[in-house]
Order: C-alpha cells, then structure tokens, then sequence
C-alpha cells in the first residue's frame, strides 16, 4: 500500500499503535500503558473526523506528529528522520500474518521500554498529543471558540483532600442525638441535601464554599412538617500544615484561619440543637483541626424555602415541564457533579432519578399553593455513613456495564432527555441489566427526542452508556494502590472528556450558562386539549378517578415497558449472526404522513405503499389516524417491515371503503399475464406478502366483499396469515363490530396500563370463551407533520395495532430461532390465529371479569433465553 500522504499513514498506523499500547496496558497491568493507548484512540478518531478547513493546518504539523509516534515505538533507538519504518510496517501488514507479529513485537519492546523510563516523559508525550488535538480546528474562527465553546483543558477540580475532608467531618459531627439511642444507626441522622452547582466555587480567604441544607427532623420521621436550615460550609482548599513557628510577615499561600474570635465550636453532639435554632439565617461553619466552628455573625437567607419534603428528580420528569435549556442545565450540573465526587465518599450511595432532588422555593406573589421548583439548583440526598454495594465504582458482578456510577449517569441523563423516567422494577443487578437495555435503546434509536434534539446531548449519553468507556484505563483487580489512583485518575479523564466536556460545549455554545440565575421555574405539565374522535362520533374517555394527565404518563411508560421487552428479544435471537426473516406488517387505514418527524429515521422500515383512494404515489394522510396507527405498529415491532394501503379519506369514508378494502377487479389481459389486481385485503396478501394485517375499523353488519377476501387471504396461505381488528368504541351500547367477530380475525378491545378493560368495549359475545385486550387508554403516538409532539388517542382502534406489534415481536423473535429443534412446528403454530391466541393467552394476565385476559408481554422479560423458548414451545403445545 501507498503511504504517500501523511494522513493516510497516521490513520492506518495510529489506531493499531493504540491497540497495541492497550492490550499491553491490560496484559502487565500497567495504566499508564492503557492511559497511552486511549490518547493514541482519541488521536486517530481526531484525524477521521478533520475537514477541509482543519486540514491545512494540520499539514504543517502531521510530520511532527508522525515523528513523535515513530520515537515511542522504537525506544530508545533513534529513528531515523522522515522514515517511520515502524509505522509503515505496522500499517501495510495485513491483521494477524506473520509480518503483523513482527511489526507488532518490535513496536511493544519500544512501547515497554519508553513508558518504563519515566512518567513524567510519558506525560510529556501525552501533553504533545492534546495540543494537535486541540489546534486541529485553529482555522476557524478565534472568535467563535473563545466566546461559545470551551477549551478542553483540564478542568477547575477541587483538591481531593476537600472532598474527603467535608464528607468524614460530617460524617462526624452529624449523628442524631434527639431521638433513641436504640434506633438503627441509619436512621439516626438528619436528613442532607447538598447542592450541585454548574462550577467550582472559587476559593475565599483560601477556603472553598459548599452549600447545604439540614432538615431538623431525623431520617426515621414521618412528618411532612419539616424545617430545612440553609447552611454554607467553608473547607480549607489546601491542607493545613502542622504546628510551626512562624514569622509575621511569612505568607506562602496556605489558608488563613478566620480568627477565633469570630468563631465558636460546633462541638460534636450538639448539631442537631444547631439545625433546629430556626433562626431564619444562613449559618456559617467552617473546618478547622477536623472540628466544625460556626462564625458568630449570621448571615441573610439566599432562598426562602417551604419548609416541607423535597421533590425527587423521577417525580419532577412526571409532573413538571423542563424545556430544552432545563434539561441541559439540569443534565451538565448532575454531569459535571458526578465527575467532581466521582472517587470520594459522597459517591458511596446511589445517585438517581430518587437521590437527586428539588427543593420548593416560597413565591412571595402567590398567596397558598405550591413553591417554585428551579431546574438548576438540584440537590443530592446525602445519606452520611451508608454504603451502598451495588454503587461502588467497579463491579464485577453479573452486569452488562461495570462502572455503575457512569451508568447511573447515563440513565438520569435518558431520563432527562426523554423527559420521563425509566420503568420501575426490583432493585439488583437485574433492574441494573434492565435499565440500561432501556436506556440504550433510548439512546441507539436514531430519531430525534421530542423536542430536544442535540447531537452533543446524545453523545454524552451514548459514551455513558457504552460499556468500554473506560477500555484504555479498566479498572484492574489487585493493582497496587498508587497504580490504582493513577488509573482511577485517568478514568475520570475519560468520563469528563467523553461525557462532561460534550455537555459543556452545548450549556456555554447555546450561551445558556449566561442565563443560569435568570431562568425561571419548571412548570406543571398542562392538561391537553379535548381531543377529536378516534374512529367514531363518540369519543372513548378516561376512566373515573384517573386523570388524563396521569393516563397519558403511564401509558407513556408502558410503551416503554414494551420498549425493553423488544429489545430484550431482538438480542437474544441472535439476529447480528443469521439475519432471520423480517415480520411483514400490513395497515389498512387513513395513510400515513412521511413527513411526520417520527418517520425521519425509520423511513426504510416502510416498505410498501399502495393508494386505492386518489392512487397517489407518494404517501399521504389528510385526517391523522393512519399515521397514529402506523407509528404505533412501527414503535411496538421495531424490527418489522411495514406497508400501508390507504383505504379511506379519513375515519368517516372508513365506512364506506369496502369496496376499496375488498373488491376484486376484473381481470386484465396484459400480454401473455393474466393479471388479477386484488384490493387493499388482497393485495396484502399476495403483494407484499403480509404476514400480519391490521384493520382498525369496523361497520355494524357484515360486509361480504371483504368476509370473502379474509377467507380467500386464509385458504391461500393455508391459515398462515394474521389479521386483528378493533372490537367496537360503543360500549355496552353496540355489539362487536365486523371484521373483528369474523371466524378468522383476532378481535382486540382496549385496557388502560393495569389491565383493566375500559368502558368503550363491546360486551362479550354469549359464544365467546375468551376476549383479548391490551393498552387502548390515552396512548400517545405520531400525528400530522403540523403537529410535531405527539397525539394521545383512546379506543380498540388504537389497541389494535399495538397487539398486530406484539404478534410481529414473537414472530420475529421465533424467526431468530431456526437452530432449534422444534422452530419449524412452533413456526407454523404462532402463524395461525388459533397459535398466537394460545400464545396470548400464556403471556396475559387475568382479570377481574371471567374470560377478560390482559395481552401484555412483561412475562417473556427478566428470563433467561432458555426458558422464555420453553415457554412458547408450551404454549404451542395444545395447538394442532
């Protein structure tokens, strides 16, 4: 291969020297090697990702750089100028033959000999690299780097010592002396709240401020009546040295003490007398000899809070609006925190959507209600004394990612993003596995969030959550301790420049780190308007005692309960290997509207469209249902291919549409074809070869075209064809609509998230053994593209697609299984509505009403491969 421009020879050989550094990292548990290795990383992803306006700036250095590159590999040998025969050896040697080897082992030998000779001259090397880094985009404007985007230097950090310090001396002092002495100890401690700030305070008087607050009632109260003192701590930044004598005049930077005669002695014991004062002031403590002393002189309150419990972050993302510059604030300071205590003791229990808090603010024009929360001064529940084992910073324990602490970041920042909060399960390393396969595929999912599309913002979250954040500095099991803390230091390296650093570009470029104090409080989510029709005159309502609200959020969280659940059997099939058969998904209805930002990204899972009303070519929905119903098969069987036959103007024309949905043409002789052109039941059929048809419609009496079409669409696949239909929207008012009560379709009817069937539905027919319902309550899903958040629609109609999306998940996850013995009759079984009933019927819950069962696929989560396979085989089992 041809070398003869620099770029291409530091993009073929950089990347392979970083492995190489890497490995040899983990191999002799050295992370300095490892530390070396991730700067290499960074360096080549920095040359692929240049422009035209880098580029010729970078020229003028790339020999340098190549130079510098060349030197380390062949240490201590001095490699001849401009030659770089390592590299060129490294790169033209295809992976794993025999002149890799020897390329790889002479580059180790000078990799092992230059980062044994000194840390300082690894340092310095590191140095060399971060600034061609860091110059790569000196042509662009100065002016637009120094006033929006930050420089990636290493940024302001508070000395270790300050952190420990402030933990363990509060840790001391604070134990509860007003209640039993016989209570367990971790409930003998006032509550804390320390808040997190979006910079490091700058030092007074050579010491640094923390702000917290105290609650004068203990951890093991039940009252709500709580009295919250606002507290500023003042921690010396530097040690203070030993006793020694002194000049009066000597002055080298070590913290002045405020004179003693400002101060008096918090002594220990006596600090829940100290919170309960109720002065209604500031007090004032500051470290000195590990002892707490409190400056005489108070000091005004800077926020007047309600003396009431705080609002957790999960419940916030649930009941208040953030807009876009919120969640950045909200997402940088919990960030940038995080990597501040990241290797200290106020990381020693979890950092969460519940730990993390808001504290109400009294509005002094507003007599009665609630308090103001603000986005941008968040609090962390400080539990002093507690250890949590499932939150230290290395797991080795049955855990997709094994930094729990970038997790949980990662995590809190899905959650801010989407604005709502992941679904609850139980605590352990399962609901560890499950949230971050819910995250991922939050995070994996190329459609921009509603409202808060930012590609930093989405970085962030990615390099969270990626398991190999920490691949060049990993967390090596029996290093010695200085190795350790040099690793651990480079981890947080990595976790600020990965994850801190994106987040900080997009808070100052916005020139929203200018508006930090103006920004005013989070507001109540507002109640949506009325809404229109969803398939027929009468519109289907909440049911008593729930709010619309309220409705809309869990069903909003049961979608992504079946997020998880899709996820969770797309990676067990082992798709990335064998590649099975995609689902096939026909919809019958209004269209859809490509314009709608929900199909941006997810265009090439459409794969078919046919028009049998105004036989446009491009897709089109004037009226909204077909693209609401479209979106949620797509949201529901991620995996699946979909096709769509716009049957119908809009809900209305749906009753006057058979002809469209059912009619057989006559035939027409083209040549030697003879062509039979089927309508939109047909077509679905044998066109695009469906193995699902969605129909979310009905008429009151049967219509005979199409009862002929579904049976001819049966017969032709020899009952290997699905299709589902919505019940009736009219209550006990109408029975079951036609098709759904046709022999060969699957009837659905609609429940709200706890399984239990909403008014709107038919009765059960006399006949009927059993009825299936699934989420049909204030569902949320895509509208028309002059409506870009989403539509919150009710009815059988809308809990029709979402069982057809179930249907195709299992069928897709079986599609993935042909190594196994029993795929071809399980196979055939779940193709054939008599299979995906008994399927249903296994994974659905009962309810309170006799035959009523609840079609939801929480049952096929949280198991093994194994078992969730045996199950389906078992439930296939009494199906002929």
């Amino acid at each position: 291969m041809d070398f003869g421009d620099p770029f291409d020879l530091a993009q073929a050989a950089i990347p392979r020297v970083s492995d190489i550094a890497s490995r040899l990292g983990v191999e002799n548990k050295r992370s300095i090697c490892g530390r070396l290795g991730g700067e290499l990383l960074i360096l080549a992803n920095s040359l692929d990702c240049r422009d035209s306006d880098q580029e010729e700036c970078m020229r003028l250095r790339i020999w340098k750089l190549l130079r510098d590159v060349e030197r380390i590999c062949t240490w201590p040998q001095k490699s001849e100028e401009y030659r770089y025969l390592s590299l060129l050896a490294i790169a033209e040697a295809a992976p794993k033959s025999t002149s890799y080897y020897q390329a790889e082992s002479k580059i180790r030998q000078g990799l092992e000999a230059f980062t044994s000779e000194s840390h300082i001259l690894v340092e310095k090397f590191i140095s060399h690299i971060r600034r061609f880094i860091t110059h790569k985009g000196a042509g662009k404007s100065k002016a637009l780097q120094q006033d929006t985007v930050p420089t990636r230097t290493t940024p302001a950090d508070y000395p270790k010592d300050v952190n420990i310090l402030l933990y363990s001396v509060l840790h001391e002092h604070t134990c509860c002396n007003c209640i039993d002495k016989e209570a367990r100890k971790d409930l003998r401690r006032h509550r804390a709240r320390l808040l997190l700030k979006s910079t490091r305070c700058p030092a007074e008087d050579g010491h640094i401020h923390f702000d917290m607050l105290f609650s004068s009632a203990p951890s093991c109260s039940l009252s709500r009546l709580v009295y919250w003192q606002d507290m500023q701590l003042l921690v010396p930044s530097k040690k203070i040295e030993k006793k020694r004598a002194r000049f009066t005049d000597d002055n080298d930077g070590t913290p002045q003490r405020p004179s003693r005669k400002f101060l008096k002695q918090a002594a220990r014991g006596m600090f829940c007398k100290l919170i309960s004062l109720k002065v209604d002031s500031r007090l004032c403590l500051t470290i000195e000899d590990r002892e707490l002393r409190q400056l005489e002189d108070l000091k005004p309150l800077e926020q007047i809070l309600e003396h009431d419990s705080s609002v957790s972050l999960a419940n916030v993302l649930e009941s208040y609006h953030l807009t876009a510059k919120m969640k950045v604030t909200l997402a940088y300071i919990l960030a940038r925190s995080i990597w501040q205590f990241y290797d200290s003791s106020w990381m020693n229990t979890k950092w969460t959507g519940e730990s993390i808090q808001f504290m109400r603010e009294c509005r002094p024009d507003v007599d009665g209600g609630q308090g103001n929360l603000y986005a941008w001064k968040p609090y962390f529940s400080v539990r002093f004394g507690e250890v949590d084992s499932e939150f230290v910073e290395f797991s080795d324990a049955d855990k997709f990612h094994r930094y729990p602490r970038v997790l949980a970041l990662g995590i809190m920042l899905v959650e801010i993003g989407i604005g709502s909060p992941l679904r609850k399960r139980e605590e352990g390393f399962a609901k560890m596995n499950d949230d971050w396969v819910l995250a991922t595929m939050h995070s994996e999912h190329e459609e921009p969030w509603p409202d808060f599309d930012y590609s930093k913002y989405r970085t962030a979250v990615k390099n969270c959550l990626d398991r190999n954040i920490f691949v060049s500095a990993p967390f090596i099991p029996g290093q010695k301790r200085k190795e350790y803390q040099e690793s651990l230091e480079q981890r947080r390296r990595i976790l600020y420049d990965r994850v801190v650093f994106p987040l900080e570009e997009l808070f100052h470029g916005t020139g929203w780190a200018d508006e930090l104090t103006t920004m005013g409080p989070m507001k109540s989510a507002s109640r949506p308007p009325p809404e229109a029709p969803v398939l027929e005159p009468s519109q289907p309502t909440t049911s008593k005692g729930r709010t619309a609200l309220d409705s809309q959020k869990k069903s909003k969280r049961w979608l992504s309960q079946v997020d998880t659940v899709s996820t969770e059997l797309f990676h067990s099939t082992g798709v990335q290997n064998i590649s099975p058969v995609r689902v096939k998904v026909a919809i019958l209805d209004t269209g859809y509207d490509d314009d709608a930002p929900f199909f941006h990204s997810r265009r090439s899972r459409l794969s078919g469209w046919k028009d049998w009303v105004d036989a446009s070519d491009e897709p089109q929905d004037s009226n909204g249902h077909g693209t609401h119903v479209v979106s949620l098969v797509m949201r529901t069987a991620p995996q699946a291919l979909v096709y769509v036959a716009r049957v119908a103007k809009d809900t209305k024309h749906l009753l006057e549409a058979s002809e469209n949905i059912a009619k057989v043409l006559n035939p027409l002789n083209k040549g030697t074809v003879l062509l039979t052109e089927l309508q939109a039941v047909g077509w679905a059929c044998t066109e695009w070869g469906a193995d699902i048809i969605s129909l979310s419609f009905g008429y009151a009496q049967e219509v005979l075209s199409i009862s002929r079409a579904i049976r001819r669409a049966v017969n032709d696949r020899d009952d290997s064809i699905l299709f589902f239909a919505a019940a009736a929207n009219f209550g006990a008012n109408e029975k079951e609509m036609f098709p759904a009560r046709h022999e060969s379709v699957i009837s659905i009817r609609g429940t709200n998230t706890d399984g239990a069937f909403e008014d709107f539905n038919p009765p059960r027919n006399l006949d009927e053994g059993t009825v299936y319902g699934t989420l049909g309550l204030d569902v949320p899903s895509a509208w028309l593209r002059d409506h870009p958040e989403v539509m919150h629609k009710s009815g059988t109609s809308v809990a029709t697609p979402i069982a057809a999306g179930m249907a195709a998940m299992l069928l897709g996850y079986v599609n993935g299984k042909s190594h196994k013995s029993t795929y071809q009759d399980v196979k055939r079984k779940l193709r054939t509505r008599r299979g995906m009933l008994a399927m249903f019927k296994s994974i659905a819950a009962p309810t309170m009403n006799e035959g009523y069962f609840y079609v939801a696929p929480w049952s096929l989560a949280g198991i093994s491969d194994e078992v969730r396979w045996d199950k389906i085989v078992a439930a296939m089992s009494d199906v002929p």
